[in-house]
């Protein structure tokens, strides 16, 4: 029997990345899966994904910097599976790449209005649907740059400083029904942009690898692995934790 056997799970992001390995790691372990996802695409390659695999899945499409369309996200998921009790809020977005003095204000809120307002949104709706289905588990994806930030990223960096506050805030409301919500803080992982990254000049990686104690980059399955790990019942005493999953560049 799966970790999450029964479960019904939705992952903001869904279409690829991180969010693409948690949808594939959340069906193998027996759950059915909403993929949520701004590219329709991406997001029904994910659903072709998991039932070639045997899994369940469909998908919803969302901005989830845009309220409705998360909420319509949760209905989905209600009105498909009849519950809701594992998700993991992944979507966000960096734009610009200036100093602080220098970013457009535009930008900044941009990015706030996705990786901030996005989980906000998100655990919103989440929250009352998985109390309506038995209790749940959420998992929101931070950055280890919320601890410790980058030049230039001001915007993002500090919005995921604020998911991890957001966390903390919902897992203090929500514990005593049957809610439990964690965050986990990548290190550098080898996502799609970030092997893109790697390919544009043979430095980048030892560069990116040298503050890392186990001297690699990460894989998006090993930051599914954790996630999954939370949303079970595996974690079951386990709530408004900020865990990092960064290969010890932080250690």
């Amino acid at each position: 029997m799966g970790l999450l056997e029964d479960k019904v799970g939705m992952v903001t992001g869904g279409g690829s990345g991180i969010g693409r390995a948690t949808c594939l790691k959340f069906a193998n372990e027996g759950a059915r899966v909403v993929v949520v996802d701004i590219n329709e695409d991406d997001a029904e390659a994910t659903v072709a994904a998991i039932k070639a695999a045997g899994g369940d899945a469909t998908h919803a499409i969302a901005n989830v910097g845009d309220e409705h369309q998360v909420a319509h996200a949760i209905r989905t998921a209600m009105d498909t599976y009849g519950g809701l009790h594992v998700a993991s809020n992944n979507a966000a977005l960096s734009v610009g790449g200036h100093l602080l003095a220098d970013i457009d204000a535009a930008d900044f809120i941009r990015t706030y209005e996705v990786t901030v307002n996005g989980v906000f949104y998100c655990m919103k709706y989440q929250i009352p649907a998985m109390i309506e289905s038995g209790g749940g588990a959420i998992v929101n994806i931070g950055s280890r740059a919320a601890d410790q930030p980058n030049i230039m990223m001001s915007p993002y960096d500090s919005a995921k400083a604020a998911v991890n506050g957001l966390t903390r805030s919902a897992a203090k409301e929500y514990a005593r029904q049957a809610i439990r919500v964690n965050c986990i803080n990548p290190g550098v992982i080898r996502t799609e942009g970030i092997e893109k990254y790697l390919a544009s000049d043979e430095k980048h990686e030892p560069r990116m690898t040298r503050g890392i104690a186990m001297k690699r980059l990460g894989l998006p399955d090993e930051l599914a692995d954790a996630v999954v790990w939370l949303c079970s019942d595996r974690a079951s005493y386990i709530t408004g934790q900020s865990v990092s999953v960064d290969g010890g560049m932080l250690g």
